[in-house]
């Protein structure tokens, strides 16, 4: 799976996705920012980076218990954090802003990565409102 075309796909599916990153082993594998918007200095990404990935870790240990993880979903005043594990070392990162359907971009975000696990593509066509 080619994670840039990845996250650029995962960016087109709603108008009001921000960015869209891949993180594996602690580090930033592939990205898609939308023009003009804010990016963290070096040493503050890297600690994000870190404490997303100790999330991710913490709520997969219970997968055992309770079946795979499908995403986290972080809320803050002015974006969200939609995080989808792709496998036990690769996570889709996705940061949006209200207004949307959590519901629906969850449902066309999973569907992405699945498509994207069996070699399909899925036609997203010009970012729109869910």
């Amino acid at each position: 799976m080619n994670y840039n075309q990845l996250c650029k796909a995962a960016a087109r599916l709603h108008g009001n996705i921000e960015v869209a990153i891949v993180l594996s082993g602690g580090k930033l594998v592939a990205s898609y920012l939308k023009e003009g918007g804010p990016m963290p200095d070096e040493d503050e990404f890297g600690k994000m980076i870190s404490q997303l990935e100790t999330v991710i870790r913490t709520i997969k240990s219970n997968e055992d218990k309770f079946g795979e993880l499908g995403f986290i979903t972080i809320h803050y005043r002015y974006i969200d954090g939609l995080l989808f594990p792709i496998n036990d070392h690769d996570t889709l990162v996705i940061g949006m802003v209200q207004p949307y359907d959590h519901d629906k971009v969850v449902g066309k975000v999973s569907a992405l990565i699945e498509s994207r696990k069996r070699g399909g593509v899925i036609e997203n066509g010009p970012p729109g409102r869910l």
